[in-house]
């Protein structure tokens, strides 16, 4: 078995959840319960089930424990908090090692045998209106909902989590249970602790978790996003960007996006050298193109990310609304660059460096060894084979991507977003 170093372990329970367990020299512990059950579970009309059932979960009680002395423990540790994703929810702990067996009390019993008090829920179900309400209140909700339905066209990715207000303000008792039971299953659970974990640790575990039974699995494949086709520009008016001191100085948004391979994938490893090539700090090709020498951006940034099965390149810049062709211009001009001319083996091997530091600063903290261990379990892979990953990485190769996947500014397949607030 591949392993994070020789204090690792990981194992199934005779119920299926999985158990993935560093220790590490540390007085403290970082946890991770992950449901692999989120927003893209929800049904036609389920439509933020997800997140409110986190919620009521997380602070509604249990068999064990009544709402108020829940509260009570959750403040006991150094940090608790609960989040859903599209293909998860998951419980996140960080405390003293003395207290990890209250955590694992604490979280086994509200995820499998949750009470759902019912003054608990309803005042669960005004805060996440709230949230929901304050999301939809912020300017860029309606931007970020136009992008995502011309981007992702119906993948998951694209989903709003938090829901609609109807499906939250209807969910009486029997939906959140109804709801609940199809997904919250210990073979559905991946346990991860990292820390100064006691010589005890198997038998705490079997005993907070062994005695769940089964149920159906929801652990979900996602389909992959289909290609874009042709380039599609969404310029939208946005006067709450408009600089009311100085307009002619209004600063618009540029995001441009196009499709690639989803992790894991042969060129993973080479798009994100790309993207540190092309905008990852003060030494890449679009700061010292757009910031330094023609002085259109503060900042600007690109990113790769290739989880649930879609992979995407996005490039990211404020820059001045009375100069956007000159700025779009420009980063298109260093994407040809990038496709046309060799980048030097000093700037491949500066990337590698800056990964291999990332690496084992991740190594120096517990949550690191949680976002490592996620990745062995997520992917298969281990620090050797990512650091394997990035050794193989050569100027050819990165010729060889970036004609593959960057797209071409005339005929190329691409969205392009502007966010600005001089447009007639």
């Amino acid at each position: 078995m591949a392993i994070i170093n020789g204090k690792y372990r990981e194992y199934k329970l005779d119920n299926g959840l999985v158990v993935a367990l560093q220790n590490t020299p540390t007085q403290t512990v970082a946890s991770k319960l992950r449901v692999n059950f989120g927003s893209s579970h929800e049904r036609e009309g389920e439509e933020g089930m997800a997140h409110f059932l986190e919620h009521c979960l997380i602070s509604g009680g249990s068999r064990k424990y009544d709402p108020s002395t829940t509260d009570e423990i959750r403040g006991s540790f150094g940090y608790s908090n609960a989040y859903t994703n599209i293909g998860r929810t998951s419980f996140v702990g960080q405390m003293l090692m003395e207290d990890l067996g209250t955590w694992l009390d604490y979280v086994s019993d509200h995820t499998l045998r949750p009470r759902f008090d019912r003054e608990r829920i309803n005042g669960e179900r005004g805060r996440v209106l709230r949230e929901i309400s304050d999301t939809k209140s912020n300017l860029k909700y309606l931007a970020d909902q136009e992008f995502n339905a011309v981007f992702y066209r119906g993948h998951s990715k694209g989903r709003f989590n938090l829901g609609r207000e109807e499906v939250v303000k209807g969910a009486d008792l029997r939906k959140i249970k109804e709801f609940y039971s199809r997904g919250f299953h210990p073979n559905n659970m991946d346990l991860i602790l990292v820390g100064g974990l006691p010589e005890n640790i198997e038998e705490l575990i079997h005993e907070y978790f062994g005695a769940m039974l089964r149920g159906k699995d929801t652990r979900k494949n996602f389909p992959e996003i289909k290609p874009l086709q042709g380039k599609k520009v969404i310029h939208r008016f946005t006067p709450e960007r408009y600089n009311a001191d100085n307009p002619k100085e209004s600063s618009a948004q540029l995001l441009l996006a196009s499709i690639c391979p989803a992790e894991p994938h042969p060129d993973e490893y080479v798009l994100r050298t790309m993207s540190q090539i092309l905008g990852g700090d003060t030494n890449s090709f679009l700061f010292q193109k757009m910031g330094l020498k023609k002085g259109l951006a503060y900042n600007v940034s690109t990113f790769y990310d290739g989880h649930y099965n879609c992979g995407e390149f996005i490039f990211n810049a404020n820059v001045p609304a009375n100069r956007l062709d000159e700025a779009v211009d420009s980063i298109f001009g260093e994407i040809e660059r990038i496709k046309t001319q060799r980048v030097s083996n000093k700037i491949v091997d500066r990337i590698k460096r800056s990964a291999k530091y990332n690496l084992a600063k991740t190594f120096e903290s517990n949550e690191g060894h949680i976002s490592a261990i996620e990745l062995k379990l997520d992917e298969g892979l281990v620090p050797e084979s990512i650091i394997e990953g990035y050794n193989m990485i050569t100027p050819e190769r990165i010729l060889e991507v970036a004609n593959k996947y960057l797209p071409d500014q005339k005929t190329g397949d691409y969205v392009l977003y502007i966010g600005d607030p001089l447009k007639k």
